[in-house]
């Protein structure tokens, strides 16, 4: 059998390669194997040639952005993951266009910097600007795909173009990017002209708000379960939530007694129940346990179904 990772590194000997490189290194859960062959891609060209190459010699690829929404398999990820590493960030008046490597944090502190406002909220969101926008990131009921104008993609052909917000098809944690196969490489955002001294206030209630809501300093993805929208047996059971579309799934795993659930050395969070915290050595294998867990207790208090936010990769 060929040695698929020398004749890669021999059609392309300037890129980043690492072989068996330990994703729990990356993963923001610290759970994950390795990755047969890990690439960093800087440029648009090296992307481009690099999905053609491998389109063409059948070799399976994922992409891997911030690895804060992700769930690395434990005996890690076969084939090559590739990570995106274009961290551009171009001003021009209230138009930004920004790299899909560049970290959704730098992403807010720049913009504010540049006296542009509307993205403070999205300070503490974890990962990259393309995780970000695959997912169409929410804070509250703040959506980033509100100041998206345009997304510029690569397809597994190695082809490039330009999708409108439209054309982006964004929803509640969704966008066409997590079916379509196209990869995000760079974003176009449009936002109001600001005063930094009130976005910087902006800022600080919302990382007062998440530090005293949310279990900072301890490995999680974030939030690992969506909201769920409202049904009659919500209503009937929760009239507080009666005029709302969504009900928090974190309300519910609370209302269920599940804080504090544990297996192994994973953790329905104390603090935000929404949250599932890494106290060390836990496995991916351990997490689905937990989810699956929490789902089947949800479901037989609410009758609801809870739908998690990661991506499992293998």
């Amino acid at each position: 059998m060929s040695d698929w990772r020398s004749e890669f590194q021999t059609a392309f000997p300037n890129l980043d390669c690492k072989r068996d490189f330990p994703l729990q290194q990356l993963t923001y859960f610290k759970i994950g194997g390795p990755a047969e062959l890990l690439v960093l891609i800087k440029t648009l060209t090296e992307l481009q040639k690099v999905v053609a190459y491998l389109k063409q010699h059948k070799l399976k690829f994922v992409i891997l952005g911030g690895a804060s929404n992700v769930v690395v398999a434990d005996e890690g990820i076969q084939g090559v993951v590739l990570q995106l590493q274009n961290q551009t960030f171009e001003v021009k008046a209230n138009t930004v266009l920004v790299g899909a490597g560049l970290k959704t944090s730098l992403l807010v502190k720049q913009t504010v910097a540049a006296g542009l406002t509307g993205l403070e909220v999205f300070l503490g969101v974890p990962g990259t600007v393309g995780g970000a926008v695959l997912n169409n990131a929410h804070y509250l009921s703040k959506l980033i795909a509100e100041y998206i104008v345009r997304v510029q993609v690569v397809t597994l052909s190695g082809e490039t173009f330009w999708l409108s917000k439209a054309e982006a098809d964004f929803g509640y944690d969704y966008s066409r990017f997590q079916t379509s196969g196209e990869i995000i490489w760079q974003v176009e955002f449009q936002l109001p002209l600001g005063e930094i001294d009130k976005s910087k206030e902006q800022i600080r209630m919302a990382t007062e708000y998440r530090a005293k809501t949310q279990p900072l300093g301890l490995a999680s993805s974030g939030c690992i379960f969506q909201n769920v929208p409202n049904t009659a047996q919500l209503r009937e059971l929760l009239p507080q939530f009666a005029e709302k579309d969504l009900v928090p799934g974190g309300f519910l795993i609370d209302q269920a007694g599940l804080k504090g659930l544990r297996v192994g050395d994973l953790e329905v969070s104390q603090k935000h129940a929404a949250f599932i915290v890494n106290h060390g050595q836990g496995t991916a294998e351990q997490l689905r346990q937990l989810i699956d867990q929490v789902k089947a207790a949800v479901k037989t208090k609410f009758g609801v179904e809870l739908h998690e936010e990661v991506f499992y990769l293998r």
